[in-house]
């Protein structure tokens, strides 16, 4: 008895644990989907990679990208897809196109020189202020 519930239990587990992802056979297929599942946010997790997120719509978007690659699609096919479906949001490097592309990314950049602008300002007008401290005579 005991055997025969071990047996139903292993036989059941994995549809108690869900269905699991299953690789491509190529490798050089496989190792381009898990580069794209790092580079693809999950639409239901907090900046999460759909290779790490354990939510049912990660897995089905895991499996979209197997069966892109399989069909022949290009890396660029495949974020293209995902982006016309999702929007720019699920991709963590957004293109840098227009005038809101480069300000996302020349704006870090931006504000870090204005912030050492500033701090060079204040540093060296503090300097220039100070009136030089006179010996007393004793």
């Amino acid at each position: 008895m005991r055997t025969l519930l071990l047996t139903l239990f292993a036989l059941c587990l994995p549809l108690l644990a869900g269905a699991e992802d299953v690789a491509l056979d190529d490798p050089a297929q496989e190792a381009r989907a898990q580069a794209l599942m790092r580079e693809l946010r999950c639409v239901a997790c907090e900046n999460e990679p759909i290779s790490q997120s354990a939510a049912p719509i990660a897995e089905d978007m895991r499996a979209r990208v197997r069966d892109m690659i399989e069909d022949g699609a290009s890396d660029e096919d495949v974020r293209t897809w995902f982006e016309d479906r999702y929007g720019e949001f699920v991709l963590f490097r957004p293109k840098a196109e227009g005038m809101a592309g480069w300000l996302l990314w020349t704006g870090p950049f931006l504000l870090l020189l204005a912030g050492l602008a500033i701090g060079l300002r204040i540093a060296t007008g503090r300097r220039a202020a100070a009136d030089p401290v006179e010996p007393e005579d004793a």
